[in-house]
């Protein structure tokens, strides 16, 4: 066992919790039609216990199924009918030996009026969301009976088997927009003063406490600085302070976030991505530590084992909960506990996760395929008795997931790579920054595959007498993509760098033309912007990035705000590249003329559908992957490798 602190037991209430990892509170888009929890959702929360949290927490099951629910499908507590799923849930948590809690909920002044009762939103305050839907301030009855509301919840998960419960008290919820000057605007006893704002919470507290008595642990979830741009107002670190000192002594965990959902800037910092720094808001759990002698949780873009146990060691909190980054690996706690980390799928913090759910109410991972359907983790597909000759076209990402996961399956795996080393278009991470993730992950994909016994042969490019050599039963392309080159006279210049070829080492001048707004090249833009670069991004739409999932653009387009060397352009289009200049013409037709030392072409990439369709016909048993199929992002390149692999084991009829 290793001698730090997030390994050791936590004693919380009369509770011990096996060590500090906590899963953070994450709920799921898709439930049954009735909004119980599925078998599929009861496995997500599973999967994290197998990993080895000492706590998994089912996130946002709301209170009063009338007034407070803030999406289209949300746990109902004061449904009667919920409580099969929360008990099966339960028992699936502690099959693994973690402590199962659940976050209890109440959208108020944020619930869209679709979801409620009379559709009409109640709040604090009346006021008018930005949607424009008029928000009803509740009356001091309505004020106790929602606190009740909260009781009457803690005491069906407490009956449901569920060890300790969290209140969520932060992120623009309702007792937040209790707490947030920007939200409460009463002039009564539950507003103005910062005790009385505070009054509503801490009467919750108290209803929840009188409903589970003293030997059930309490966790509030509070945002200890909302981090709104200073147009909005809202509240600071030093309230923050307060409201934790406040709770001191009242709950039995103080877990700290930051933000509030009504401005995605704040929504951004609040689920912090690649463009902010490992453990963002880590701060604020450091300084309310100090101040308070409740155990304090600190949440928020944690992903190296290395620095969580250097940040509890040094007094900065009690307890680390994760989210994405049991996303990405469930299995995290465990492999750290063992001394494994090289072995870790690391988050990306790019926003798949939740974009995923927004979109399609669905769960995805870019690197965690079995993410959303967890039932094959834990009842895998049937292997077939014959094991394979399988060989690989290509060692990018699609490449190497099917590699690994066809060695695992027990079949012999050859994968060929043209390169001097494997990892295919993730080689576009490498010295940047706010790519790290992905320079860590080709690394782990790479030793994945070779420690599960695929050989990998560099410096070679697979064609017919390379297919005709290892006879292979069955032959995976993912042989990678090519640049577009758009028409434009002068693309061909030797100062012009198609983006996909663009690496850290690339001679890039010290004014350099970003063709293509899209996410690689604001991507792209920036890391030249901060490595000293000028760069002008030319874009013929009226926005940029709009392919990004939302909290990944909002993390991009905070940091670009944030670099002088930047300028964006858009409605140009780029119509001659000339030594020296680029030539454009916005709408109206009027040219513009930039400098540039430089220029890169990030105009999007295709399939090299030449080389696959060669190979396609050798060898019967013949699938296209990732870039090989078409122009892929990450999530999509793994899941297609994790298919391959999966369908090809199959036994035959």
């Amino acid at each position: 066992m290793k001698n730090s602190l997030l390994y050791r037991p936590l004693k919380v209430a009369g509770l011990t919790l096996k060590n500090r990892f906590f899963s953070a509170p994450t709920s799921l888009a898709e439930l049954s039609p009735e909004g119980h929890l599925t078998r599929e959702n009861i496995l997500y929360y599973k999967l994290r216990a197998a990993g080895g949290c000492a706590v998994v927490t089912i996130g946002d099951a709301i209170v009063d199924g009338a007034s407070g629910r803030s999406h289209p499908r949300q746990i109902l507590l004061d449904d009667a009918d919920v409580i099969p799923s929360l008990t099966q849930a339960a028992d699936a948590i502690h099959a693994h030996g973690a402590a199962a809690s659940i976050e209890l909920d109440h959208g108020g002044g944020l619930c869209s009026p679709d979801f409620v009762k009379d559709k009409r939103p109640r709040g604090p305050s009346d006021l008018t969301q930005p949607e424009g839907n008029p928000v009803y301030g509740l009356t001091v009855p309505e004020i106790a009976e929602m606190a009740a509301a909260f009781g009457r919840a803690a005491e069906t998960v407490k009956r449901c088997g569920f060890d300790m419960l969290m209140i969520h008290g932060g992120h623009g919820w309702l007792l937040h927009q209790f707490l947030s000057p920007v939200t409460n605007l009463r002039t009564d006893e539950y507003g103005g003063s910062f005790e009385n704002r505070m009054r509503f919470p801490l009467m919750v507290v108290d209803r929840i406490r009188e409903a589970v008595g003293k030997g059930f642990p309490i966790e509030f979830r509070m945002s200890a600085d909302e981090r709104l741009p200073a147009n909005f107002g809202g509240y600071g670190a030093e309230t923050g302070m307060r409201i934790a000192e406040a709770l001191d002594g009242k709950v039995d965990l103080i877990h700290v976030s930051v933000g509030n959902n009504i401005d995605w800037e704040s929504c951004m910092l609040m689920h912090p991505g690649c463009f902010t720094k490992h453990g963002e808001n880590s701060g604020y759990a450091a300084d309310i530590h100090r101040r308070v002698g409740t155990p304090v949780v600190s949440v928020g873009a944690f992903t190296d084992v290395k620095r969580m146990e250097a940040f509890l060691d040094t007094g900065g909190a009690d307890a680390i909960a994760l989210g994405r980054a049991l996303i990405a690996d469930p299995f995290l706690p465990k492999k750290a506990m063992c001394d494994q980390e090289d072995t870790i799928t690391p988050c990306l913090g790019c926003g798949e996760c939740q974009g995923s759910m927004w979109a399609t109410r669905t769960i995805r991972c870019a690197v965690n395929p079995i993410i959303g359907r967890e039932s094959e983790y834990f009842a895998p597909p049937p292997i077939s008795e014959k094991k394979k000759r399988v060989l690989i076209a290509g060692g990018g990402p699609a490449g190497l997931t099917a590699a690994a996961e066809c060695a695992k399956r027990g079949h012999a795996v050859i994968l060929c790579d043209a390169g001097d080393e494997p990892g295919g278009a993730l080689f576009f991470a490498d010295g940047v920054d706010f790519k790290a993730g992905i320079v860590s992950l080709r690394a782990v994909l790479v030793r994945r595959a070779r420690r599960l016994g695929a050989e990998i042969r560099v410096g070679t490019r697979v064609n017919e007498a390379i297919v005709r050599e290892i006879a292979p039963d069955v032959l995976i392309a993912a042989v990678g993509s090519l640049p577009i080159i758009p028409p434009i006279p002068g693309a061909d210049a030797p100062h012009v760098i198609p983006g996909a070829k663009l690496r850290a080492h690339s001679p890039v001048g010290k004014r350099a033309i970003v063709i293509g707004g899209g996410l690689i090249g604001c991507e792209t833009a920036l890391h030249l912007a901060e490595t000293g670069h000028e760069v002008v991004v030319i874009e013929m739409r009226d926005e940029i990035a709009p392919e990004a999932t939302q909290l990944h653009r909002s993390g991009l387009l905070w940091r670009m705000r944030g670099n002088g060397n930047l300028q964006i352009m858009t409605g140009f289009r780029c119509t001659a590249v000339e030594t020296g200049t680029v030539r454009a013409i916005d709408a109206k037709g009027q040219t513009r003329v930039f400098e540039a030392d430089s220029v890169i072409l990030a105009a999007g990439s295709r399939a090299d559908d030449e080389t696959t369709e060669a190979l396609r016909g050798l060898v019967p048993a013949f699938y296209a992957i990732g870039d090989g199929k078409r122009a892929r992002r990450i999530l999509q390149a793994i899941g297609e490798g994790y298919d391959a692999a999966v369908d090809l084991s199959l036994p035959s009829v």
